[in-house]
């Protein structure tokens, strides 16, 4: 269903134009506009028609896309959801936030946090859950008067202290059982109709589940892009069930991206009716609304699926459309920005002040018109969780991706392998050896962000591990250390 819409860089990861071009571009806005951002958990840009795709799953975000800023390579700083949302609501890369894992780490309360700026800036803030990784144990739930726990797999007396509990099978997957987009639905919809918006603008974090697995859509989006199916696949345990493989025929893969993308169809509605509420109540104008998604997956891309498992681009590479009429024109973007970027963005655009510890740059001049063409910045991506430590540093032409348990090394000619299926050795002839000095200098001012980051509670250890595997393959300087 359709709802009716009522320059050079000083280094890799700093952010000189934080803060700058506050309050102008084009058009009247609301002195203090609302926020809406919408994180669609595991959702890929290339199963969305306004970028590109020729099913139409998506018809409400491609009229907001239509209306707003789209950012074509939007980069995630990690294949899970954990520190993806860690590093959207800090603005700092994985290592340096320090929540990598999830038994025994939590974001530290010292890191500024975007919900937390908006709340003293006198925005009333909420925000509405419904993945395991999003729970309040997580340090995820700072800055918010309301964070609700829309799917509740997870007892209270569950919760320990170390966050075991997150990783119990039963827990696993009872949260990949159902459907939640009605129930965070139902959330944001009692937050938004008792919202005092004459005293004070509101801050909504709306996080919507069911696109990840499993997946099984309700009706009559279960059938909607395969209706003649009658094999033995329903999309259920996805990612446990082993007889769900690459090696299964061709028809039946076929059902399963069908059922994802029946997924994004049925979350796609749940966007249109929160849109179709903000203007039936006319506050579109005066909104700052966001769609973007913590990381992608992978439907067999390179044999494997699922999530947290690579950091190919069917894991990392997620949509960003920023829709605020009067100040964001309709405008694409093709060149790379960052899942740290987000938070910088969204301060800019409500004229928030800058936070010191960020390590994101703000795109509001390029969605404003101040600034010609469009930003294009490395791009760190980081996974160090289930027996993996990755780390890969991609740009709009190549990415360069080092094993830190092995010390191996591989790069990507993006332009040439966009499927990333061609691994080639720095000897090859190209541009390897230039992402490799990037991946470098982006390592050193990963050093400095945990130098400089405000010491954690769980997550306190996470730096110096970290220092120690980065110097131990020859990306930082020599020290105890």
């Amino acid at each position: 269903m359709i709802f009716p819409s009522a320059p050079a860089r000083p280094s890799l990861l700093a952010a000189p134009l934080l803060g700058l071009l506050v309050g102008c571009g084009g058009g009247e806005a609301a002195d203090r506009p609302n926020v809406v951002l919408i994180s669609i958990d595991t959702l890929r840009p290339d199963h969305l028609g306004c970028y590109g795709y020729g099913r139409p799953t998506s018809p409400n975000i491609d009229a907001i896309a239509a209306q707003g800023g789209l950012f074509e390579q939007h980069i995630s700083s990690a294949p899970w959801t954990l520190p993806a949302h860690a590093a959207m609501f800090t603005s700092v890369p994985d290592s340096v936030h320090g929540v990598v894992d999830a038994v025994k780490f939590r974001l530290s309360e010292d890191f500024e946090t975007l919900p937390e700026s908006f709340q003293s800036a006198g925005y009333s803030t909420a925000g509405f859950f419904a993945g395991p990784y999003l729970h309040p144990a997580f340090g995820l739930g700072q800055g918010f008067d309301r964070y609700v726990d829309c799917v509740q797999t997870v007892p209270d007396g569950e919760v320990d202290a170390d966050n075991e509990w997150s990783m119990r099978d039963p827990v696993l997957r009872a949260s990949h059982h159902g459907v939640t987009n009605d129930k965070v639905y139902g959330e944001w919809q009692r937050f938004f109709s008792g919202a005092s918006r004459e005293d004070e603008p509101f801050f909504a974090f709306v996080h919507l589940w069911d696109v990840h697995f499993d997946f099984t859509p309700p009706p009559p989006y279960d059938t909607l892009f395969d209706p003649d199916y009658d094999g033995p696949f329903t999309g259920r345990d996805f990612f446990y069930d082993p007889a769900i493989n690459a090696a299964i025929p061709r028809r039946d893969q076929e059902h399963i991206v069908a059922l994802y993308d029946g997924e994004i169809a049925w979350t796609d509605e749940i966007v249109g009716r929160i849109r179709h509420d903000l203007g039936a109540a006319g506050l579109l104008e005066d909104t700052i609304l966001v769609i973007t998604a913590d990381h992608g997956t992978e439907l067999f891309d390179h044999g494997g699926k699922g999530h947290r498992t690579t950091l190919y681009d069917e894991q990392i590479h997620i949509p960003l459309i920023v829709h605020y009429p009067g100040v964001v024109g309709p405008a694409r973007f093709g060149g790379q920005t960052r899942m740290i970027d987000l938070g910088p963005t969204l301060r800019d655009l409500a004229g928030l002040p800058a936070v010191a510890t960020t390590m994101g740059e703000s795109l509001a001049p390029y969605l404003r018109g101040n600034l010609a063409g469009g930003p294009d910045l490395p791009a760190v991506s980081e996974l160090m969780s289930v027996g993996r430590n990755l780390r890969s540093l991609r740009t709009t032409g190549g990415k360069f991706v080092v094993n830190h348990d092995n010390g191996g090394s591989a790069w990507f000619d993006l332009a040439q392998d966009p499927g990333e299926l061609q691994p080639l050795a720095l000897s090859a002839e190209g541009a390897g050896p230039g992402l490799k000095r990037l991946y470098d200098e982006a390592a050193e001012e990963i050093i400095s962000g945990i130098e400089r980051a405000p010491a954690g509670a769980a997550a306190a250890d996470v730096p110096a591990s970290i220092q120690r595997s980065l110097a131990a393959n020859g990306y930082a300087g020599g020290g105890d250390e």
